[in-house]
């Protein structure tokens, strides 16, 4: 009888820590953002409790593994598998509903002055803090000719961002320079903050300009 309680309760361990892990990696995109309204009771109330009883477990079983647990060992064993076996669910029914397919918004298609090129701006999951933001160039005459230039920009300093309305509204404006293939990037009021890049559109590089 003590070696199978032994053994279900070390196999409870490693399921609910397994679990927790995923739960945490998930919930949190990876620890990219913080846990929301859903995660955070589960984590008070399941995650932190059961995280304690595995260092409890994992203590008493190593000292105990070659020996008999006394029955009120057992006893406590059993209340700890139980409340194991009670938090592993919880921790998959929070990852169901706090993980979140990416987010991706952006403004409509513009093009240059030139008619060489069409541009929009892309910013995926703007309030996370492996937030992205990419300027998406394609060349009029080929279409399927797309380059996707990343910016040396958080997405997090954005103060807010202002769309519409309709799809004459644009979040920055692509120019042509003097030079073939280098264009001027500024962003306009509607995304909330002044910047400049020189873009090189045939290398996909990026250069901001003070």
């Amino acid at each position: 009888m003590s070696c199978w309680i032994k053994w279900i309760w070390g196999a409870a361990v490693l399921v609910n820590l397994a679990i927790f892990i995923w739960f945490l990696v998930g919930a949190t995109s990876n620890f990219q953002k913080s846990l929301d309204l859903v995660g955070m009771p589960i984590m008070l109330l399941c995650g932190i409790p059961s995280l304690m009883i595995n260092m409890i477990s994992v203590v008493i079983l190593i000292r105990k593994w070659h020996s008999s647990l006394s029955v009120s060992t057992m006893i406590y064993g059993g209340v700890f598998i139980l409340i194991l076996m009670f938090c592993t669910p919880a921790f998959i029914n929070a990852l169901e509903h706090s993980v979140k397919p990416e987010r991706v918004e952006s403004d409509p298609v513009s093009r240059t002055s030139d008619q060489k090129y069409e541009y929009n701006l892309e910013i995926i999951n703007m309030s996370q803090r492996n937030n992205q933001v990419n300027l998406i160039v394609k060349e009029v005459s080929d279409q399927s000719v797309k380059k996707t230039i990343p910016l040396d920009l958080d997405a997090k300093e954005i103060a807010a961002i202002t769309t519409g309305p309709g799809s004459d509204w644009q979040w920055t404006v692509l120019e042509p320079t003097e030079k073939p293939e280098i264009y001027k990037l500024t962003t306009t009021e509607k995304l909330g903050m002044h910047k400049v890049y020189r873009i090189d559109v045939a290398e996909g590089l990026t250069q901001e300009m003070k």
